[in-house]
């Protein structure tokens, strides 16, 4: 199976705002690299049965109904890390020393009183889980950027204690082949596609 992970396009916040898994509206404009998107999947698909899933949260949802002409399914699994305390907050107005000891444990620890990496990686593998056998030749997955960071981290069984180093931009495409435990990485957070 082809499977693509898709980071959503940028949304319309303050720069350095931590939003996590509050709901932000997209920027305008965002449907021409959608459009662009749109066409990659559909030419690398070439004809490929294709399964759509995608966050609740409307900046990955919109984007989702966008390339896949109505036919994502939601699921809750594929919500962005809820930051608690810490949501709405600019990351510079947070405490350095809440930061720091977050950093120390980064997979276990939530000193923000939101979830830990853990529980993120915990709640998308196993949704993966139920859904990695379904007969499809193709699953795109529309998420945001700590899930994506988690979820090739899980596949490609990197530690997650370093999935921070991962760069999944706005708008970004990362493909992967899955076969049973086999994972080859084809692409990983490449903005490419948009390009003529």
């Amino acid at each position: 199976m082809k499977l693509y992970l898709v980071r959503h396009p940028k949304p319309d916040v303050i720069k350095g705002l931590c939003y996590g898994d509050r709901d932000v509206p997209l920027a305008d404009g965002w449907q021409v690299p959608a459009q662009s998107l749109k066409k990659a999947l559909s030419k690398d698909g070439d004809g490929a049965s294709m399964t759509y899933y995608h966050s609740p949260l409307s900046r990955a949802a919109q984007l989702a109904e966008f390339i896949s002409d109505g036919q994502s399914v939601v699921v809750d699994a594929l919500t962005e890390l809820d930051f608690g305390e810490w949501e709405g907050l600019c990351w510079q107005d947070i405490p350095k020393q809440e930061i720091d000891l977050w950093m120390e444990d980064i997979v276990h620890s939530a000193p923000y009183h939101g979830e830990s990496l853990q529980v993120v990686a915990d709640r998308v593998w196993q949704w993966w889980l139920s859904i990695k056998d379904n007969p499809t030749e193709a699953c795109v997955v529309v998420a945001h950027s700590g899930v994506i960071k988690v979820f090739v981290s899980l596949l490609c069984q990197w530690p997650l204690a370093q999935c921070h180093r991962i760069d999944v931009g706005f708008n970004s495409l990362t493909e992967l082949y899955v076969q049973g435990d086999f994972v080859t990485l084809k692409r990983l957070g490449a903005g490419d596609w948009v390009l003529p």
